[in-house]
């Protein structure tokens, strides 16, 4: 269905990378898909669907959901983990806001969805809310789910999802905690220290903040709010003092780790500047050979251009000597038509005088007779 507040993230299954979609709000469910729910909110639909979207063949697929799926549900966050896994937290349903949390497994063909209930009592909870930001903060703990804000929420909390424990953050200003619809990303500044951009919201604090968020020596987390005008000053403080608390071994293994990176870099670097010149290489024959069967071709059609030509002269030559001998074979037609009426004139001659001879003999013999 179209839909919009819904999650996204994205996954990669034998080489090949896709994008997981579940739940939203839409103005329409057709065609519905098979076993998902749809429950009506102000007009609209919620809905629990569950779909794969394959990058490679755009292609649109319904995996098999294994457990239970979370109801019709909009507004929460998905939050990818690893390369096949994502936490799933709040959101808006048809009993309210939302505080439950899901573990996701994703395979190529089935999602496997394990709900986390508040379990109550003493244990520390955040509760529901919709329109919330999260990002990953990783660290040598283990990965770590932040969640800041909400609709009608003024809260900042951070769950180990190793251990599926919240604590809540403290010392965070409202222009921090009381926001909704805004977005949050994180930068490593260090491997203790993580900064996370927070921007924009539907209140009035939409502006710029910078979150610092350190993991300490006594495994516990300490958070600040890092000034605008203060950032580049209180970067470049952090990133000293992380370094002189490493210690002279730690510091020499960075050193010796940093060196031993550049060298690949560098061998890296010349192979793939050999691999540069191979390829040139490759093209300037390939290009010279392209000429080469272009020289040929060119050859070739002028070779057959040559050939027709000189048939040509050749056909045209042979049409003016068939000429030429037709032009004969009338004259000597001609003048075998002009003996034949001279011999035909002669024999008549001929004739006559024999004529005129046999008469004059006659003549002769009657004489002599008389």
């Amino acid at each position: 269905m179209k839909k919009g507040y819904c999650g996204i993230v994205s996954v990669h299954f034998d080489s090949e990378d896709y994008l997981v979609i579940i739940g939203g709000l839409g103005s329409s469910s057709t065609p519905k898909q098979p076993n998902a729910q749809y429950n009506n909110s102000a007009g609209d639909l919620r809905c629990n669907e569950i779909h794969y979207y394959r990058i490679s063949s755009d292609q649109w697929i319904s995996p098999v959901v294994t457990r239970d799926r979370p109801p019709p549900i909009y507004d929460f966050t998905l939050t990818p983990v690893t390369n096949n896994t994502a936490v799933m937290f709040g959101g808006s349903t048809d009993n309210g806001d939302s505080n439950k949390l899901y573990m996701i497994s994703f395979t190529k063909t089935s999602v496997d969805i394990l709900v986390l209930p508040n379990p109550g009592g003493s244990v520390q909870w955040p509760k529901g809310r919709s329109a919330h930001s999260s990002v990953l903060i990783t660290t040598s703990s283990g990965p770590h789910l932040l969640v800041v804000g909400g609709f009608d929420v003024n809260d900042a909390w951070l769950l180990d999802i190793n251990k599926r424990k919240w604590k809540k953050l403290i010392n965070l200003p409202d222009k921090v905690t009381k926001r909704y619809w805004h977005s949050l990303s994180v930068w490593s500044v260090t491997p203790t220290t993580n900064w996370i951009i927070e921007f924009g919201g539907a209140l009035s604090y939409n502006d710029t903040a910078v979150i610092e968020l350190r993991y300490t020596s006594d495994n516990d987390w300490s958070t600040s709010v890092i000034p605008l005008d203060q950032y580049q000053d209180q970067l470049r403080r952090r990133i000293l003092s992380d370094w002189k608390n490493l210690g002279t071994e730690k510091q020499l293994q960075i050193f010796q780790d940093r060196l031993q990176l550049q060298r690949e870099i560098d061998f890296f670097q010349e192979q793939l500047q050999r691999e540069i010149k191979e390829k040139e290489q490759i093209q300037q024959d390939r290009d010279k050979e392209q000429q080469q069967v272009l020289q040929e071709k060119a050859l070739l059609e002028q070779t057959e251009k040559d050939k027709s030509t000189v048939e040509l002269e050749y056909y045209e030559k042979l049409k003016a000597k068939d000429a030429e001998i037709l032009e004969e074979k009338t004259q000597v037609e001609e003048k075998k038509q002009i003996i034949t009426e001279d011999y035909e004139k002669l024999k008549l001659k001929v004739a006559e005088l024999l004529e005129e001879k046999e008469e004059q003999y006659l003549k002769e013999k009657q004489i002599i007779i008389g």
